[in-house]
């Protein structure tokens, strides 16, 4: 008769590889979760440094910190405008008086440049032909915001081939405001003027 062979039963190799992976997934869960916290801290993190406003340090050439300064009132910006216009159109000499009034139609609106070049055409010739030079002193420049309108008071010295004569100066500009440009930092451009 045949001998009898012990058989060794094996375990089956499932239960244990299940047994492996639900480890394994709790392991995946917890970094999941520890993952989605980071990102939430991180989006907190950034949704606060989005909102705040950054911190700005100007320096001066010679390194010392510029203090900032409030924002200047819209008539005191508008007076240094019309001032510059006024440098412009009003201080010439019979040398520099096209260079001049060529300068002022930076301040002028598009609609009214044609009247501006036509009427300032006539200043520019009578000024190279007879030598005449222009100078006025504004004591006082009213803005009237609601209207757009500025009343210029002053003094204008006007020279005559060497020969001077003062006279009052009483002018009102009617103003807009328009697109900032290098040459016209303010953005004042004049539409209208009237002397009186």
């Amino acid at each position: 008769m045949q001998e009898l062979k012990p058989i060794g039963l094996k375990n089956a190799p499932l239960p244990k590889m299940i047994g492996s992976l639900m480890h394994s997934n709790q392991f995946l869960k917890t970094f999941t979760i520890s993952s989605l916290a980071l990102v939430f801290m991180v989006l907190g993190v950034l949704l606060v440094m989005a909102t705040k406003e950054p911190l700005v340090i100007t320096l001066r050439s010679d390194g010392k910190a510029i203090e900032q300064v409030a924002q200047p009132k819209a008539e005191d910006q508008i007076k240094e405008g019309i001032n510059k216009y006024l440098e412009k159109r009003y201080q010439w000499e019979p040398e520099n008086v096209i260079k001049k009034l060529k300068e002022s139609e930076k301040f002028i609106t598009p609609q009214a440049l044609k009247a501006f070049q036509s009427a300032v055409a006539n200043v520019a010739k009578f000024s190279t032909d007879k030598i005449v030079s222009q100078r006025i002193y504004p004591n006082n420049i009213e803005i009237n915001l609601s209207k757009g309108t500025a009343y210029i008071t002053g003094d204008r010295v006007t020279s005559i081939q060497g020969l001077k004569a003062a006279g009052n100066l009483k002018l009102e500009l009617t103003f807009e405001s328009g697109p900032r440009t290098e040459m016209n930092p303010w953005g004042i451009y004049i539409s209208k003027e009237r002397e009186e």
